[in-house]
């Protein structure tokens, strides 16, 4: 009777002390912050754990630990350009919606549009074509010349300020006079900031 008794005392002890382990809140691996950009040795900068215009597309979803999705863009008067998509990613906390531009040659972007499956016009104007398998499989190791993180939370020039200090210069959209615009020389960063609409940063090559 004793043993049975020790034995449930020690079985209900054991049950106990792995309930407790599992409450306990596990360590976050720490992740990079858009706050957090690094001038590297070719002059360009890193953020997100990207080195702008070294990594690549298959680096970036690696660090996600997501698969993005890729889409080419042309629009009247602006370079064509193939982007990548990851509608949804949390770094430290912070859930946002992340593009990438990639360097795709202007020869293969007119071979790519030539074998898109189809073309959808945008409410910008652009138009966006949905690159085949093949195409979309040849990008995963072009170099990222840029990003746009668009945080679900919407940051104000207070937050602006803590976390970047006092930009370069702070302008108006000449197209939305509601929207202004916050540059960063150093960072090779531009934020535009609407009262109605999200923030959008974007981080672009400054070594060249």
């Amino acid at each position: 009777m004793r043993m049975l008794r020790s034995f449930l005392i020690g079985l209900f002890l054991t049950i106990l002390a792995i309930a407790v382990l599992m409450m306990l809140p596990s360590k976050q691996a720490e992740a990079p912050m858009p706050w957090q950009v690094t001038l590297m040795p070719d002059g360009n900068n890193q953020v997100f754990g990207i080195h702008l215009g070294t990594s690549t597309y298959r680096q970036a979803q690696e660090g996600f630990h997501q698969y993005g999705k890729t889409a080419l863009f042309t629009q009247e008067g602006v370079e064509p350009s193939v982007e990548a998509f990851f509608t949804s990613i949390n770094l430290g906390g912070l859930s946002a919606k992340l593009v990438l531009n990639l360097d795709v040659p202007s020869s293969e972007i007119n071979n790519m549009m030539s074998r898109a499956m189809e073309s959808r016009l945008q409410p910008s104007g652009a138009h966006r074509y949905e690159l085949n398998n093949d195409d979309n499989a040849s990008l995963i190791n072009a170099p990222i010349t840029a990003i746009t993180y668009i945080p679900s939370v919407k940051l104000n020039a207070d937050m602006l300020r803590y976390r970047f200090e006092e930009p370069d210069s702070i302008e108006q959209d000449i197209n939305n006079p509601a929207t202004e615009i916050w540059r960063y020389k150093e960072l090779g960063l531009t934020v535009r900031m609407n009262q109605n609409e999200k923030t959008i940063l974007e981080y672009q090559l400054t070594g060249h």
